[in-house]
């Protein structure tokens, strides 16, 4: 099976691809403002040194977020486009339970994933290590700085791309709790992680099969929907 995924959801463009049994080759581009531009021939790069052609995919794979809104809809713009030729199956994933499967942490360690969801605001979702896997212990919130160093248990490792801006804040207002923050290498997800999915834990990912599914995962309304949203209000 030729298997395509790719995740645009940070700043970290993650593209992914299996041919075969061939092992997964990766590529990466760094950049918000470049993932319009830089999708498309990051994947032909992908493609050509496989030799294999867009047609030949037989799945793709993407994270749904959250994340840039603006690369959020790149890249499921680039997924439909993909399919307009011929249907074929999509699955994705939450982009932050992506970005776990890159901590390989003692068992029972707990981490939290905090990324920068913009004015002032964190997208945090905090699991454990149990039985060699991350299980989620709660759902995705979107939190203060205040907020979330109030949700994080004493000795929490912290990773996400929230802490280019906010961890010395998170520190700060952990009150003496102590935290490990882990490197940038570590923070963002990666599409190869949708593919060993595939194989390794094919229940995190989820079918997108209705035009309803084919939407990323926002979890909070954008700057212009909050304010139209308090204008309405009388706000």
């Amino acid at each position: 099976m030729n298997i395509l995924a790719f995740d645009t959801s940070s700043s970290v463009l993650s593209v992914a691809l299996k041919t075969g049994r061939r092992e997964v080759s990766e590529a990466k581009l760094t950049g918000f403002l470049q993932h319009a531009e830089n999708l498309l021939p990051l994947i032909d790069r992908l493609l050509k040194k496989q030799k294999i052609s867009l047609n030949k995919i037989d799945r793709f794979l993407i994270g749904r977020g959250p994340g840039s809104f603006t690369g959020l809809r790149v890249g499921f713009a680039t997924l439909k486009g993909f399919l307009a030729g011929s249907s074929r199956p999509c699955h994705g994933a939450a982009s932050l339970d992506m970005i776990v499967e890159n901590a390989n942490l003692p068992e029972k360690s707990f981490l939290a994933v905090c990324l920068d969801a913009g004015r002032q605001r964190i997208f945090f979702r905090l699991y454990q290590r149990s039985r060699g896997t991350w299980r989620p212990r709660a759902k995705v919130k979107v939190l203060s700085v205040e907020e979330t160093a109030a949700q994080l248990p004493e000795n929490t490792f912290v990773t996400g791309d929230a802490l280019r801006r906010y961890a010395e804040a998170l520190l700060q207002a952990g009150s003496g709790k102590k935290f490990t923050l882990l490197k940038e290498s570590f923070w963002y997800p990666r599409a190869a992680t949708l593919i060993h999915w595939t194989v390794e834990k094919p229940e995190a990912l989820e079918p997108l099969e209705t035009s309803r599914d084919f939407v990323p995962r926002y979890f909070r309304l954008s700057e212009a929907e909050e304010r139209k949203k308090y204008a309405s209000a009388g706000r």
